[in-house]
């Protein structure tokens, strides 16, 4: 099972989280609140 965010449920590990979303959506897991992406924890 790929880790995903809590809200918007992107891919937070794996191979499109490789291929898509950290190089053309700059999505990251957050620093702060686990579970969520960076664009979410400040949402």
């Amino acid at each position: 099972m790929v880790k995903k965010c809590e809200k918007c449920k992107v891919p937070l590990e794996g191979f499109m989280y490789r291929l898509i979303a950290k190089p053309i959506f700059k999505v990251e897991p957050s620093k702060k609140k686990k579970g969520l992406c960076n664009k979410c924890e400040n949402k």
